[in-house]
C-alpha cells in the first residue's frame, strides 16, 4: 500500500475534492462516513482475512472499489485520511451525496478526550442502555450542549447525548495543539494495559503502530501509520543512537522494521506489544532483547 504524510488540513480538502469531483451513488459510490464505533479493516472484501487497521466512528474515507463477497454483501475498498487502505463492509459507512459536505468538517464538535465516551438516547445513564460508544480521537458534530449533557449528530443521522465531561468543544476544521515530550508520556500512559490487537488503532486493542500514531496524532503530530513507513516517510528527523530521549519513536526488527514504541524518558518506552504479555505497558530500551533489536530512533521536528 503507497502512503505519505498528510497534515490535518490536508484531510478536509481530500474529502471535499472527492465530493465534488464525482458523482455518489450505490453502484458507484466515491466518499462516505464511518458510522460504527470501531470498523476493522481488512486486507481484502473478506472478514476471515487479515485486519490491516481499523476506522473509528466519525471517520470520512475515500471509496476506491465495491465488491460483494460469496454472500452477495457490499465490501468497500476505502482510504482512510492518513492514506491508508483497506477493505470494510458496505453497512459500516454512509455514503455521501455529492453535495454533501463531509460530516463534522465544520461548525460546532466535540472531540473525544476520554479513552471511550457513550452516548445515550437520553441525557440519563440509569434509564437505558447506551446507543453506542466513541473511542478517543474521534470527533463529533455537536447541536448543542448546557451543563453536564450535549446534543450530538451521529454520521448516521440519528441524534444522541453524551456527557461533556468525555470531550472537548472546538470549532471545525481544527488543528490540534503540539504537546510537550512531557505531555505526550502522560497521555501515553493512560493507555497502559490496554490489549494488544494486531491492526488496532482503538482503546479497545492497539498494535505497535497504531499505538505511537494514535499518541502522536493527539499530540499535533500526524505520521504514517506502519512502523516501517513511520520509520522511512513520515517526515521524523534521524536520531543518532545513544540520543533518544522522551517522545521519540524508537524503531526494532531483524531484517526489517517490524516494531516502534515511544520513549518516556531516557531509557524507557512505551509501546504495544505481545512480547512476555500482550498489552500495552514500559520497556526498558538498554535490556538485551530490545538492544538486539533496535534499528533507530526519529524524532519530529519543531
Amino acid at each position: 500500500m503507497k502512503s505519505k504524510a498528510l497534515a490535518v488540513a490536508i484531510m478536509a480538502i481530500f474529502i471535499l475534492t472527492t465530493i465534488k469531483c464525482s458523482s455518489v451513488s450505490q453502484e458507484n459510490p466515491v466518499a462516505g462516513v464511518v458510522i460504527n464505533p470501531v470498523e476493522n479493516m481488512y486486507s481484502g472484501p473478506n472478514d476471515e482475512l487479515d485486519v490491516v487497521s481499523q476506522a473509528l466512528l466519525g471517520t470520512s474515507v475515500k471509496i476506491l472499489q465495491s465488491k460483494r463477497d460469496s454472500r452477495k454483501q457490499v465490501w468497500y475498498e476505502i482510504e482512510t485520511p492518513d492514506t491508508y487502505h483497506g477493505w470494510v463492509r458496505g453497512n459500516a459507512l454512509r455514503l455521501y451525496r455529492s453535495d454533501e459536505k463531509p460530516y463534522a468538517a465544520e461548525g460546532q464538535v466535540l472531540e473525544i478526550t476520554s479513552l471511550i465516551a457513550y452516548l445515550y438516547e437520553t441525557p440519563d445513564v440509569t434509564k437505558k442502555k447506551p446507543l453506542l460508544f466513541a473511542p478517543i480521537s474521534s470527533v463529533l458534530a455537536l447541536e448543542k450542549f448546557e451543563g453536564r449533557w450535549g446534543e450530538v449528530l451521529l454520521p448516521d443521522g440519528r441524534k444522541a447525548f453524551i456527557q461533556m465531561g468525555d470531550g472537548q468543544v472546538r470549532q471545525a476544521p481544527f488543528k490540534r495543539q503540539r504537546l510537550s515530550p512531557e505531555e505526550m508520556v502522560d497521555l501515553a500512559r493512560r493507555f497502559l494495559g490496554l490489549p494488544y490487537f494486531w491492526g488496532g488503532t482503538s482503546p479497545l486493542g492497539l498494535d505497535c503502530s497504531g499505538f505511537v500514531q494514535l499518541i502522536y496524532r493527539l499530540s499535533g503530530v500526524e505520521i504514517l501509520r506502519d512502523a516501517d513507513i513511520q520509520f522511512t516517510s513520515s517526515g521524523l528527523l534521524e536520531i543518532p543512537r545513544g540520543q533518544e530521549r522522551t517522545g521519540d519513536l524508537v524503531f526494532f526488527g531483524r531484517n526489517r522494521i517490524t516494531h516502534v514504541g515511544m520513549m518516556i524518558n531516557e531509557k524507557e518506552f512505551i509501546h504495544a506489544t505481545t512480547y512476555q504479555k500482550p498489552v500495552v505497558q514500559i520497556s526498558n530500551l538498554y535490556d538485551e532483547y530490545w538492544q538486539n533489536l533496535y534499528k533507530g530512533c526519529r524524532r519530529p521536528g519543531e
